[in-house]
């Protein structure tokens, strides 16, 4: 597949949707971050300048009047081709909320939730996509990586609010361990990490990482643990109490953790009735605060197990 985001927009769309993308210039698609297509809604596009509206001559609108509204049967044809036309060898993914194709592209779904137990079965009449390009960009943990990895690897947590690159710097700081020689265990619930596709991994996570995807992270870093002998887990969006158990048993057995969260200062961290033990017992060694200003991925603050200043760009 070419890997561009004209082509894989026009590789998985069908008539007028695909058409749209076909006249669009690929310069304007370029930069794009996210693709949202919704039933009945504006076509919309988010990029590094921000957010704009496609027209149905491929035309950018800083507006939605004018822009090209998808019908159901643009998504259904999206959806099937996204799956291969066969939704039922995705019916996994689909009960998880989204879909990843190769290149680790992430389609987030929406639509009608279907609940058996008070668990989610699968989400039927899906009526939007948010296709998420995944970009690897190396080198993004070049300012960070000394503070993490020295003469051992520190117990650290990734904070961001969403869209401000946490998982392209997990990403990097994993490759980057292994570069250096350490065995990484990936547990990778939401295939972004690895953006694996089929199983095999899209993006480069070096050469001594291994990928539990889609496994629930509490049981997928005890699995890792039994199973893989790793000296470095990395783990994405952390939140609830069996997470934050599964953290303080790895940092018991030896194994450092690297893993994100949503959040924009420690005052959020310290809200997070799970994350109480962890800062009060200083198992993280070092908390990374990331912004999208002036760019995702853009540090604000590094702050030690004291939660005392290491550095700040603000």
């Amino acid at each position: 597949m070419n890997n561009s985001v004209k082509a894989i927009l026009i590789e998985n769309t069908a008539d007028e949707l695909r058409d749209v993308f076909l006249r669009c210039d690929a310069a304007v698609l370029e930069r794009a971050r996210e693709v949202r297509v919704r039933q009945g809604l504006p076509l919309a596009v988010t990029g590094d300048a921000g957010e704009f509206f496609l027209g149905a001559k491929g035309d950018r609108h800083r507006r939605p009047e004018g822009a090209f509204r998808p019908e159901a049967g643009h998504i259904a044809a999206m959806l099937s081709k996204l799956c291969n036309h066969s939704l039922y060898a995705y019916d996994a993914e689909i009960k998880n909320g989204h879909i990843t194709i190769a290149g680790g592209h992430r389609i987030g779904l929406s639509g009608r939730v279907t609940v058996e137990d008070g668990r989610i079965k699968t989400i039927k009449h899906i009526s939007g996509l948010s296709i998420r390009i995944a970009r690897q960009v190396l080198g993004a943990a070049d300012a960070v990586f000394p503070m993490i990895a020295g003469d051992f690897v520190r117990n650290t947590i990734i904070v961001s609010p969403p869209g401000c690159g946490k998982t392209t710097l997990l990403r990097d700081v994993v490759r980057r361990l292994s570069l250096a020689g350490h065995n990484i265990a990936v547990v990778d619930e939401r295939s972004e990490i690895g953006g694996c596709h089929l199983g095999a991994a899209q993006n480069d996570l070096g050469p001594r990482t291994d990928v539990l995807d889609a496994a629930p992270k509490a049981a997928g870093m005890m699995l890792a643990l039994r199973a893989l002998s790793p000296q470095v887990i990395a783990v994405d969006e952390i939140g609830g109490s069996k997470d934050a158990e599964a953290i303080e048993n790895m940092a018991g057995c030896g194994v450092a953790v690297i893993c994100t969260l949503h959040g924009r200062s420690i005052a959020d961290l310290r809200r997070r009735p799970a994350l109480a033990p962890l800062i009060e017992n200083k198992i993280f060694e070092r908390y990374v605060f990331l912004t999208d200003k002036p760019a995702p991925g853009s540090i604000c603050g590094v702050y030690d197990e004291n939660l005392e200043v290491m550095r700040h760009d603000n």
